[in-house]
């Protein structure tokens, strides 16, 4: 019996230990959250320019992946990008104030965030040795726009609308991307380019060109880049749509507070470098009221571009573009 006795007080001490063990993993696994799979998402972004890399710095600060995801950024023309949401390739996008239009007129699409107002990422510039001094001087002269119909072009005709001249008195040259438009404007083929703030800012910095205007001083009521979203996936992932917008405007307001972080990225992202970098950051960022705080719309601009669509005969007259909105997605301001 001492024998057993012996043997028995060892092993079951052991026991006891291994369950204290178990019992000890076990508790700290209740407490630990669980690994959450990332949901796949598809952002597709029309452009490289500073508001719509925003999605990229919020994803290289793991902002993104805090709210469960894991984003791509294609980018893609805005015609293929439309077509590409159709076909559920892509979910979401970032895209121009026009793109409401598709939805309009009966694309499964919805605007579910304003993004930034009137464009002041949209410049008119002129060789630094143009004799164009102010936009007075543009009156029968040619601007290079990207294409026909695009906002670019409209840019151009609100300039001509606010002097009181005929549509016609500025003839566009239709040239592509920002950099044919810039080429463009060197080689001078055309008197004046509309191109990107920071494209623009590049040609100052290597004295090459001026700032003739920025096109957010003349056009005022206008919802220049929103965030959309597919009616497929608000169906099928709305808690997706949710977390992406909530990302996106933490994003934001992250890159208010941490202006070097931002310019360090922007600078890489666009090909520029950070002495543009800044300069685009100050002028945008810097500017109160450029980038949206909560992604609302401001239903007067919504108006005032649906007036001006029905004008220019883009839209037809029946057509409600608030219908086309969708704010279920949007942080909470309470």
């Amino acid at each position: 019996m001492a024998y057993t006795s012996c043997k028995r007080g060892p092993l079951r001490a052991r026991s006891i230990s291994r369950a204290a063990h178990i019992t000890a993993v076990i508790a700290v696994l209740a407490a630990a959250p669980l690994a959450r799979a990332e949901t796949k998402l598809v952002v597709a972004k029309v452009a490289d320019d500073f508001a719509l890399t925003m999605g990229d710095f919020g994803k290289s600060q793991g902002i993104f992946k805090k709210h469960g995801l894991d984003v791509d950024f294609p980018l893609i023309t805005p015609a293929k990008m439309v077509q590409a949401m159709l076909a559920g390739s892509v979910d979401m996008a970032m895209a121009g104030g026009n793109t409401i239009l598709f939805a309009a007129k009966g694309a499964p699409i919805k605007a579910v965030a304003a993004l930034d107002g009137p464009p002041k990422m949209l410049v008119l510039s002129v060789a630094a040795n143009s004799k164009i001094k102010t936009p007075d001087d543009l009156k029968g002269k040619t601007v290079a726009i990207s294409n026909k119909g695009s906002l670019t072009d409209w840019a151009v005709s609100q300039l001509a609308a606010a002097k009181g001249w005929p549509d016609s008195s500025i003839t566009r040259a239709s040239i592509g991307d920002t950099p044919g438009r810039v080429a463009a404007v060197r080689s001078g083929a055309v008197d004046a380019a509309v191109i990107d703030i920071a494209a623009a800012a590049e040609l100052e910095v290597r004295g090459e060109g001026k700032t003739l205007m920025n096109f957010g001083d003349v056009i005022k009521d206008y919802q220049n880049q929103m965030v959309f979203a597919s009616d497929k996936i608000i169906k099928e992932k709305p808690e997706a749509v949710k977390a992406y917008l909530a990302g996106l405007f933490e994003t934001i307001e992250f890159a208010r507070r941490h202006r070097k972080e931002c310019v360090a990225f922007a600078a890489q992202n666009m090909k520029v470098s950070e002495e543009v970098a800044g300069k685009v950051y100050d002028a945008l960022i810097g500017s109160p009221g450029f980038f949206s705080p909560d992604g609302r719309f401001d239903l007067k601009t919504i108006e005032a571009m649906s007036r001006e669509f029905k004008a220019s005969k883009r839209l037809p007259q029946s057509a409600d573009l608030k219908t086309s909105l969708n704010e279920t997605f949007l942080p909470s301001t309470k």
